[in-house]
């Protein structure tokens, strides 16, 4: 769902968006309802991540705190100051959020499966090794962006302000209460980051999949209740060819062939054939379609 999430509690947001998508299968039939009915699929595992993904940071951050606060009692706060940067970037993972980046890893490859059973409906597949070998890369990249570009650094700015302050004689258990707080502060705009990566992620396993099938034109799903952006609106349930696509604005800076709308998007792209496209009656996007999308105007 591309949506302004203030307006809705997340799991209503979320639910509005799986009945949408449901109502619109029921609507469709043949090969193009079979699509939607996977498309809900797909949904719910991403769903599902985000759900798992917030669970694992929470617990990684429970864990953390606790490994800090022992640390500290055995070792002097000035002698973990000390740390480089990247010896502070370990200590975090290894003290508590690796299990949120194994979590991420395997939330990943459940999208991975959700995704190639929605394309095998289209094209069939066998992924090779060339193709595994390069989610695998896409999906290690991504993890990074997440953890060690976004998480960590946020995560080791707290803790060093925690162990100044400690250096400085505040009590441990106060500096680390503050230190949680800071962590609880900034998990909202982390979970927005992860969700947006494992949808990210999503698409390049549909775009690689597409490159090795050699389709050149993509089917673009996902609800269309009141909470879909206008970038959105006019594309869905639309074919868009590649050089359509490389003419789309999302106004958020960010790729729309893995990216979709932008922050949160909930709408997807699937690879499709001229002879699906055929057999499944499905639209084309037009110019005028891509205007409307790339003006982004409320309607």
């Amino acid at each position: 769902m591309c949506t302004d999430v203030a307006l809705l509690a997340e799991k209503d947001a979320d639910q509005i968006a799986l009945d949408d998508l449901s109502k619109q299968s029921k609507e469709q039939s043949g090969a193009n309802a079979e699509i939607t009915k996977s498309k809900v699929n797909e949904l719910r595992t991403q769903i599902k991540a985000e759900k798992e993904m917030k669970a694992a940071l929470r617990r990684a951050q429970k864990e953390f705190l606790k490994s800090l606060e022992n640390a500290v009692t055995i070792a002097d706060p000035l002698s973990l100051l000390a740390l480089s940067n990247e010896q502070l970037n370990e200590f975090i993972k290894n003290a508590g959020f690796s299990s949120a980046i194994v979590e991420f890893i395997n939330q990943s490859d459940n999208i991975d499966k959700a995704i190639n059973k929605t394309v095998s409906m289209v094209s069939p597949i066998a992924p090779d090794l060339p193709i595994i070998q390069q989610l695998d890369l896409i999906k290690v990249a991504t993890a990074q962006a997440v953890f060690d570009d976004v998480i960590i650094p946020s995560v080791a700015s707290g803790v060093r302000d925690s162990l100044t302050a400690m250096s400085l004689q505040v009590p441990a258990k106060q500096a680390i209460s503050g230190l949680a707080q800071k962590m609880t502060q900034s998990t909202g705009t982390q979970l927005t980051v992860i969700n947006t990566k494992l949808s990210m992620y999503g698409r390049s396993v549909s775009a690689s999949l597409a490159d090795a099938a050699g389709l050149n034109y993509y089917l673009y799903t996902g609800p269309r209740d009141g909470l879909t952006r206008p970038f959105c609106k006019p594309l869905i349930n639309k074919v868009v060819s590649e050089s359509q696509m490389n003419k789309l604005n999302n106004g958020q800076g960010l790729p729309v062939k893995t990216a979709g709308g932008g922050y949160n998007c909930r709408h997807s792209w699937t690879p499709v054939s001229e002879g699906f496209i055929s057999a499944a009656n499905l639209q084309k996007a037009t110019a005028a379609d891509i205007n409307k999308a790339n003006a982004r105007k409320k309607t």
